[in-house]
């Protein structure tokens, strides 16, 4: 063969090969959709209280107090905790291959790794280990649904503030659909359930593709989650009591009169986990549904009410302190960690 038919051989053969990793490049990092529309990534009441927490096939995911707020995981057993990413997190949404979160990293000490990052702020996705970071969004956001194939999020407009927008899973779609910063905590059955913002705190259904908007209930309320068949509310006009209605719409049954702060609500409807902050009895509560008993936890002021199956963890206001309450036993103690090297 003559030098120059050998030449050009291996210049094609040199070509092909780096064809054929860039397609399996490629193909490994293509995002896999999910089969069901109806996916979702963290309960509702998870996300009202920042979504620092999020349990998905036999692992806890969790945004560390005690660590910035990075990215950890822990078993259901809550041992073998392990850091994962170095991403200040909130709204975590995972489901299937992939982790869903936003990305606060304007909170973190400055390090390298602040410098490193793709961004200090925004809409990410990765992997189940925290890697294979990919950018969605990357600015400023806060609440951050995933329901179906898209996370639906607050989007910040330098001229409009927050408005809601929906990101495709795999960044090849953001859409706006709805010109107020509404908080997308309720997603269920195609529908988005929201408070009005823009002088109008009517709970409002609106159908995923941002169309179809009425008014369920047109009261002054806020902190609209759901469970079940029913719509969680604090109603700003009696004092922030906590209240339902059925997603139908209908007439609000009362729940806790007290002054909240915040609540979260169990995966089976039966039981709401409650932060009174009327100032003479401040405290976690637990309300019985079934027998509307209200029982204290803990008194004091606390914050971040996440739920997992076993566990209730939440926090103390100023985020300085994380407690467990197992839900089973109704024992409450302050999480002690020490970080590894």
């Amino acid at each position: 063969m003559k030098k120059n038919t050998k030449t050009t051989v291996i210049f094609i053969l040199a070509i092909v090969a780096i064809l054929a990793v860039i397609l399996l490049l490629r193909y490994k990092n293509r995002v896999t959709l999910y089969d069901d529309e109806s996916t979702t990534g963290n309960t509702s009441g998870n996300l009202l209280n920042g979504g620092l927490f999020c349990e998905a096939d036999g692992t806890i995911y969790f945004s560390n107090p005690y660590d910035e707020g990075t990215l950890y995981t822990m078993d259901t057993n809550l041992e073998n905790v392990k850091q994962i990413n170095k991403d200040n997190v909130s709204y975590l949404n995972v489901a299937g291959k992939y982790i869903f979160y936003t990305k606060r990293n304007d909170k973190k000490e400055v390090d390298s790794d602040f410098f490193l990052s793709l961004s200090t702020t925004g809409l990410f996705r990765t992997d189940l280990k925290g890697n294979n970071m990919a950018k969605l969004y990357e600015k400023p956001t806060q609440a951050a649904c995933l329901y179906g194939n898209n996370v639906y999020y607050q989007h910040y407009d330098t001229e409009k503030g927050l408005l809601l927008y929906a990101a495709k899973i795999d960044g090849s779609e953001d859409n706006m659909l709805l010109e107020e910063p509404c908080a997308p905590f309720a997603v269920s059955n195609d529908t988005i359930y929201y408070a009005g913002y823009n002088g109008n705190h009517a709970i409002h259904s609106m159908n995923i593709g941002g169309t179809g908007d009425q008014i369920l209930y047109d009261g002054n309320c806020t902190a609209v989650t759901i469970q079940g068949d029913y719509l969680y509310f604090m109603d700003m006009n009696d004092n922030y009591s906590l209240k339902r209605i059925p997603v139908s719409g209908g007439t609000p049954e009362a729940l806790v009169s007290e002054r909240l702060a915040t609540y979260n609500v169990s995966d089976d409807g039966n039981t709401v986990y409650c932060q009174i902050d009327d100032g003479t009895k401040n405290g976690l509560y637990e309300l019985s549904i079934d027998t509307m008993s209200l029982n204290l936890i803990a008194s004091g002021n606390f914050n971040y009410l996440n739920l997992t199956d076993d566990y209730l963890f939440y926090q103390e206001y100023d985020q300085s302190k994380l407690y467990i309450l197992n839900r089973a036993s109704g024992t409450t103690e302050e999480w002690k960690w020490t970080k590894k090297d």
